[in-house]
């Protein structure tokens, strides 16, 4: 009897061919930054929620876990979303530029792709274009340097308030993936020169405009 519930509880666990190593989540650190502040005074926030916000670069460094078979440990995933209205205040149609490490095999692309869009669709939006890069991300203490040469270039560290904000200010958005201790931080540096939409930016004016993170998914179909 034992032996046959052992039996019944892991073809529970592990339907359709799911081994325990598919059954590992997907977790790993991430940032993201935005064109408009995420906590700011009520004036502010109140002009940015309809002319600014519309673009923002999200990465993710992926520590452990597998999906579909695929170990995705090492891998760095970038993206870069636009819309044509504030991506935190409003739900309209959005677009996003994927951007793998080009370390990836075929197979860990593949996985990734199918799991961020799985995880991530309201997040992304529409995928446009998926890209090979070489992406840079490091944390040092309190501040995280991503990048991908000649395209992307985010800097932040952690936010010290109430020095770096406007007076009166409060949070007005919370990160667009949900992280396990999220961190609301500085941006230094925020640029996108890519061509992947008709739009390029580059932000040198510090800003409470990001966050970062430790992030994890589910595995599992």
């Amino acid at each position: 009897m034992k032996i046959l519930t052992t039996g019944l509880l892991a073809l529970f666990l592990f339907p359709l061919g799911l081994t325990a190593q598919d059954a590992a989540p997907v977790e790993g650190s991430y940032v993201e930054a935005r064109s408009g502040e995420v906590y700011t005074c009520g004036c502010l926030y109140s002009g940015e929620s309809v002319t600014r916000g519309r673009e923002a670069i999200l990465v993710w460094n992926i520590a452990r876990g597998s999906y579909q078979g695929a170990q995705l440990a090492g891998i760095r995933v970038a993206a870069v979303v636009v819309a044509d209205t504030n991506l935190g205040a409003y739900d309209g149609p959005r677009r996003a530029a994927l951007y793998l490490d080009g370390a990836a095999s075929d197979k860990q692309q593949q996985a990734v792709v199918t799991l961020w869009r799985r995880d991530y669709a309201p997040v992304l939006g529409e995928i446009t274009s998926v890209s090979p890069a070489a992406i840079r991300f490091e944390k040092q203490g309190k501040t995280v340097r991503v990048g991908i040469p000649g395209i992307v270039r985010v800097e932040v560290r952690k936010a010290q308030l109430p020095e770096d904000a406007h007076p009166g200010s409060f949070p007005w958005y919370q990160p667009f993936v949900t992280l396990q201790h999220p961190t609301l931080a500085t941006t230094l540096d925020y640029e996108y020169q890519g061509k992947a939409f008709q739009r390029q930016w580059r932000d040198f004016m510090p800003s409470v405009s990001s966050f970062y993170g430790d992030f994890s998914l589910r595995a599992g179909m």
